[in-house]
């Protein structure tokens, strides 16, 4: 029995959180819950696709599916036309959709730690986005267009150090430390991400910014 599927029953319902619960898979019931705002299914580890149900999803602005096994971001979050922020960091992304501009309404689109080897120039068609994080290992392709932008997007590369092969047979405890790293690499993007704002209402002289960090 999926108690998940019983949201839909939840009209009024605001904010979902079953972060970190195995889930794997979403039921299209919750498209149902036509009033909610904020949706985190991250560190679930196995879901690879959203039901197109959740198209009806409009007044959500804020997605985080970091942590699973998206191949690419789904239909239906394309279909969310008030999302501002989207959170979809470690997945098995590979390319991005070249509709992605269609989120007009997006500030904070988190990518790191993926497998992206371009990035699409749709993304300078995004009028509110002003934050875009990406892993740089596997990128070969970044149009100009992105780091000229005058729309006063920051485009931040966070280059991530060679993962070390771990060989053992206890695969719960493999799944628990992966579940753990990604909870605090999680915590510290958003420390991180909090203190871009705080610098953002200081004064200051340009507002491009394009850094390049090793973790």
């Amino acid at each position: 029995f999926n108690y998940l599927s019983l949201t839909g029953c939840l009209k009024n319902l605001k904010v979902l959180n079953v972060s970190f619960n195995n889930l794997k898979s979403v039921p299209p019931e919750l498209g149902d819950c036509e009033n909610l705002e904020k949706l985190d299914l991250s560190g679930n580890m196995e879901i690879t696709e959203l039901p197109f149900e959740l198209s009806n999803l409009k007044q959500v602005t804020v997605v985080d599916v970091s942590a699973n096994k998206f191949p690419s971001i789904p239909i239906c979050v394309l279909r969310m036309s008030n999302l501002q922020w989207l959170d979809i960091s470690s997945n098995n992304l590979r390319d991005l959709p070249e509709d992605i501009d269609r989120l007009d309404q997006l500030q904070t689109l988190l990518l790191q730690k993926n497998k992206l080897t371009y990035l699409p120039r749709a993304l300078v068609n995004m009028p509110k986005l002003n934050l875009l994080i990406v892993s740089g290992d596997d990128l070969v392709e970044i149009p100009t267009a992105i780091c000229e932008s005058t729309t006063g997007l920051k485009f931040i590369s966070l280059k991530d150090s060679p993962a070390e092969t771990i060989v053992c047979e206890d695969t719960e405890e493999i799944i628990e430390s992966e579940r753990e790293r990604e909870q605090f690499e999680k915590e510290f993007m958003k420390a991180y991400i909090e203190d871009l704002k705080e610098r953002d209402s200081a004064p200051c002289y340009t507002k491009k910014v394009l850094l390049s960090l090793q973790l």
